[in-house]
């Protein structure tokens, strides 16, 4: 007889043996993109403008358009 794909309450069933990821570290690396994301909201508000700027100067010199 087949195994169920899922459990009683909606949740898919795991493979013995598979590990998640420890709590602790999917904590940090959410932390660490929030930062990451914090940091890029606060440069295009202070810098919005000179970095559209820059990021114009920046492509006209790639393509040579």
């Amino acid at each position: 007889m087949a195994q169920p794909s899922h459990t009683g309450d909606g949740a898919p069933m795991r493979a013995p043996g598979v590990a998640r990821m420890p709590g602790t570290l999917r904590g940090l690396l959410l932390a660490l993109l929030g930062a990451l994301l914090a940091g890029a909201g606060y440069l295009i508000a202070v810098r919005g403008e000179a970095l559209i700027l820059d990021l114009s100067a920046v492509s006209q010199r790639i393509f040579c358009f």
